[in-house]
């Protein structure tokens, strides 16, 4: 149980990622035009969210990780996308006087910034979780990577090809982040999965209490 829920939920926060930065297009395209600057701002916004969510994450889950903590990411970021239709408008307000570009820059990274981090958080402290011993690194690493950005893809083709051209981008989102709270809910109410599942990385390494 513990080792499939880390793979869904993993999975579930790679497709998040790609599904959010999609629907970027949408929730503030209308506003200063679906273009190169558009997508070079929520590209931009996405990696330095991710990169900025891989460094917390891996230093978060050093000093002793969770199943509470873990499941906690994924509840903040969904309701941050439940909410994201009502943040939209003060985002944009407050960005409307910087100009056409640094306006762009600035309501994606208001947006979008803090889920995106949130989910970069997730691999690294899956990883951290999932690892047993020093030797299982290199093998888990690339599991976990290699699952999260197939779902990535598999999000890219459904949410670009079936959802956007059906249904509206405000039930999107907050069915994504339905979604998220719900895989943190389920690794909340599962807390005690990993208890006692983890190993010392090197002989003679004191277990934790």
């Amino acid at each position: 149980m513990n080792k499939t829920y880390l793979y869904v939920s993993v999975s579930v926060s790679g497709a998040s990622v790609l599904a959010v930065e999609i629907l970027g297009t949408r929730i503030i395209g209308p506003f200063y035009g679906v273009d190169l600057f558009l997508w070079s701002a929520l590209i931009s916004v996405t990696l330095a969210a991710l990169a900025a969510g891989y460094w917390l994450g891996g230093r978060w889950a050093d000093r002793g990780p969770t199943m509470g903590r873990f499941s906690a990411l994924f509840v903040a970021a969904g309701l941050w996308l439940v909410l994201l239709p009502i943040l939209r408008g003060a985002a944009i307000e407050i960005a409307r006087p910087l100009g056409h570009r640094a306006a762009l820059l600035s309501a994606a990274a208001m947006l979008f910034f803090p889920p995106l981090a949130i989910l970069g958080m997730v691999s690294p402290y899956a990883l951290k979780l999932r690892v047993r011993s020093v030797g299982e690194v290199g093998r888990s690493a690339g599991n976990l990577y290699a699952v999260s950005t197939l779902a990535s893809v598999a999000a890219a083709l459904l949410v670009g090809f079936v959802l956007v051209p059906n249904f509206g981008v405000k039930s999107i989102a907050s069915a994504i982040g339905i979604i998220l709270v719900a895989t943190g809910a389920a690794g909340i109410l599962t807390g005690n999965v990993f208890a006692g599942s983890r190993r010392p990385w090197a002989a003679g390494e004191p277990r934790s209490q």
